[in-house]
């Protein structure tokens, strides 16, 4: 390898900097510390700098050593990555593949959509990332997840996408509002009433749609505060900051501050995608894309409880 360094420098050192300790890093490594305390001696001379703070009583990572310690995990990350892809590829149904999703996959679908892919392949890893759409779809490109369940953005060259399920809006607000004691609202009922609005996101027009349509009915909202997450626009309303319009997703947790309220004059334009890179060879990965678009249909097209 380039510089001198090898495969073993780099895992003896991300596991002496998880541990801090020559001993315990020692032994979980299956080797003894004095060859330990070489290696790492050995890796630091041709770095040229120390990773290492060492005392007789602690060890902790220098400057460069936390540095070097983000580099390190991409590297191992990326070799078992490698390694999966490769075994997944060659027709092997073991391996890791890694998921990356945004609220509602997390929280709904995803669940169903694993347990029916383990029962073709029990012995593939499936890994879970709950991320936003846009760090999604950096991950996506930089290969450290395999698919992406995200809000749909413009397809990139780097990636395929397809929509797999659409969704409406629902009111929240606080228990304690007066509009809590209604059990159905129109979009008229917001005239007149502070509102927590979305600030703009990759993937998601929510505030536009929205706002369009109150315009459309006549009102005028008073926008008090913006959040960049469905989730904090929740937490804005429960601590009484105004009422919001969110997905519908958000019926699904249950809160003893909130209440909400189906709005039927907005159309069911929150759009679920699922993406994965762009000529993508794996038959685990195109497996699990397939299972998505059954189990996503067979959820959606069950009648509401």
């Amino acid at each position: 390898m380039k510089h001198g360094i090898e495969l073993r420098h780099i895992a003896y050192f991300a596991c002496l900097a998880e541990e801090l300790h020559f001993g315990r890093a020692a032994e979980r490594l299956g080797i003894a510390q004095a060859p330990l305390s070489q290696q790492i001696k050995q890796l630091e001379g041709r770095l040229g700098t120390k990773l290492f703070h060492r005392t007789t009583r602690r060890v902790r990572l220098t400057s460069a050593g936390e540095t070097f310690l983000w580099h390190a995990q991409e590297v191992l990350n990326n070799v078992d990555r490698a390694v999966s892809h490769t075994r997944a590829i060659s027709g092997e149904q073991t391996g890791r593949i890694v998921v990356g999703g945004v609220h509602i996959a997390m929280s709904h679908f995803l669940p169903p959509i694993i347990a029916a892919f383990r029962r073709s392949y029990p012995a593939v890893i499936v890994d879970v990332m709950p991320l936003g759409t846009a760090e999604q779809l950096r991950t996506l490109e930089s290969g450290k997840i395999n698919i992406a369940f995200i809000r749909p953005t413009s397809e990139t060259g780097f990636m395929q996408m397809e929509v797999l399920a659409n969704e409406g809006f629902v009111a929240v607000l606080p228990r304690s509002h007066p509009l809590a004691a209604k059990a159905d609202l129109s979009l008229r009922d917001f005239a007149g009433e502070s509102m927590v609005a979305y600030a703009p996101i990759l993937g998601a027009s929510y505030n536009s749609v929205v706002m369009e349509a109150l315009r459309a009915a006549g009102v005028h909202p008073m926008i008090v505060q913006e959040g960049l997450h469905t989730l904090s626009v929740t937490t804005l309303v429960a601590a009484g900051v105004g009422i919001a319009v969110v997905p519908s997703w958000v019926q699904h947790m249950v809160s003893p501050y909130l209440v909400y309220r189906p709005l039927v004059e907005l159309p069911k334009t929150v759009e679920l995608a699922v993406a994965w890179p762009a000529g993508e060879t794996s038959a685990v990965v195109l497996d699990f894309i397939s299972t998505s678009r059954r189990v996503v249909k067979e959820l959606t097209q069950q009648p509401a409880k």
